[in-house]
């Protein structure tokens, strides 16, 4: 049921936007609250965290090593409701969100193209408690395929916060038409 080689490009393809995106946000701009509700570093944060739940922890369970590449506190700080605060002494820095934001992305692209393509229609490994179900899916390659669509959720969130910043429109078919690679 599950194409595993259209979820790897969809993953591949919404992270070129998620970087392109968040590389027009000037760092000390990242833990702004612009409409008081959240701001670009909890969204980085978050959809870190989120691909790491589900591409990893949904699909194969937790490991000791996860930490090599995910701090344990991103969870309480990123997870599924955290509440961001503007203070970016509370926070990793801009830097450092997105180096766990690509760490967490190579894994999952690792252990997705290491999967049996059958493995996409087995169950998900869900947690006790609050995470003990998904209401969007029930399969490893349900939860690999929300990945995108919770992350381009986000892009639209930071895309806001990046209008509501002072940031111009991006001109996406001039700067193709300009030589830009989006790949």
């Amino acid at each position: 049921m599950f194409d595993q080689e259209r979820i790897i490009y969809q993953l591949e393809r919404t992270r070129v936007l998620t970087l392109q995106l968040i590389e027009r946000v000037p760092h000390e701009q990242w833990f702004e609250m612009p409409m008081g509700i959240t701001h670009v570093a909890w969204n980085v944060g978050h959809i870190a965290v989120a691909e790491y739940f589900l591409g990893l922890v949904f699909t194969r369970g937790p490991e000791e090593a996860d930490a090599s590449f995910i701090r344990e506190d991103y969870g309480p700080l990123f997870g599924y409701n955290s509440v961001p605060v503007p203070d970016p002494g509370a926070y990793p820095t801009p830097s450092e969100l997105v180096e766990t934001l690509g760490a967490v992305h190579q894994q999952v692209l690792a252990e997705t193209r290491a999967l049996r393509p059958e493995e996409l229609d087995e169950s998900c490994l869900f947690l006790e408690g609050e995470f003990d179900h998904h209401p969007i899916f029930q399969h490893k390659g349900g939860a690999l395929e929300w990945i995108a669509y919770h992350e381009h959720m986000h892009l639209g969130t930071i895309g806001l916060l990046r209008r509501a910043l002072g940031g111009e429109p991006i001109q996406y078919f001039e700067e193709s038409r300009e030589g830009r690679r989006f790949v």
